[in-house]
């Protein structure tokens, strides 16, 4: 760590590879706190030595994250008698999403909106891969998705869609993403609504909720004639879970969405190349 903070930029580094988190993003309380951290107020300046260290570190750490979703399902006994064994493999999703939370929390700290669009569109992809290997957990993926909604669409129109100031780098206002940028972020939005969906149907998941409920209600009528006040409460906290999932599930990218069919629109390139 630096021994002086006199000469560190705005937003500076707590070490030479990590951007600082603002107090603020982390002190603040639960119900103002913002969705994503505060970003230096400067971009990383291109070919410096913080840039090549951010870079690298980012780099590692979305390895490290791959290596461990090559490895789900198949850790080994010693792995399993001790779970915090680096490169251990993720046994749900939620394992992963707790590991790039906090990566997409660092990319968007930097501030600098060329590395935030690339690493933020690979974390995108990661989780749109990763949703199909594993059960459905709405809570955590939904938190992941939305965060990456308010980035992109932040990226998108050049302004924080939280807050409303310019972000780093935009100044001005207005979106620095290319038109490939565009295609593929709609791309990957798109895939991963489908894969949201897909997942969410699969056994055991929100699509056999009414279903379940249903039984419950349907089995206590015939057998019984009557129904406790316990699996009254079951019912009404399945069909209450299943009509807010299915909201969010509605929500997904859903803000980015509207900014790519504005910039895709306005540039009259919205059939232009398809990449994932």
């Amino acid at each position: 760590m630096a021994s002086s903070s006199g000469n560190q930029e705005p937003g500076g580094f707590l070490q030479p590879t990590l951007p600082s988190l603002p107090a603020s993003s982390v002190n603040s309380p639960s119900a103002a706190r913002p969705l994503l951290p505060q970003p230096r107020s400067r971009p990383l300046r291109s070919g410096s030595s913080k840039e090549s260290d951010f870079i690298n570190h980012v780099e590692q750490k979305l390895l490290a994250i791959s290596r461990r979703y090559e490895n789900r399902f198949s850790a080994t006994l010693s792995q399993e008698e001790n779970p915090d064994i680096e490169g251990r493999g993720y046994k749900n999703i939620g394992e992963e999403i707790q590991d790039l939370d906090p990566v997409v929390d660092v990319v968007w700290v930097s501030g600098t909106p060329s590395l935030q669009t690339a690493f933020l569109l690979t974390i995108a992809l990661t989780v749109m891969t990763s949703l199909p290997s594993f059960p459905f957990m709405p809570r955590p993926t939904f938190q992941l998705l939305q965060k990456l909604d308010f980035a992109f669409a932040s990226l998108l129109k050049g302004v924080s869609v939280e807050t409303g100031e310019p972000l780093p780098g935009s100044e001005t206002g207005r979106s620095r993403l290319s038109t490939t940028e565009k295609v593929r972020m709609r791309g990957i939005v798109e895939r991963t609504r489908i894969a949201v969906v897909e997942v969410a149907g699969k056994d055991g998941s929100l699509a056999d909720v009414s279903t379940v409920s249903q039984s419950r209600m349907t089995d206590t009528e015939d057998d019984f004639n009557v129904s406790t006040e316990g699996e009254d409460m079951d019912v009404l906290e399945d069909e209450s879970s299943h009509r807010r999932w299915e909201m969010d599930i509605a929500r997904v990218y859903e803000r980015t969405i509207v900014e790519l069919g504005m910039a895709l629109d306005v540039s009259g390139s919205s059939n232009d190349i398809w990449m994932p």
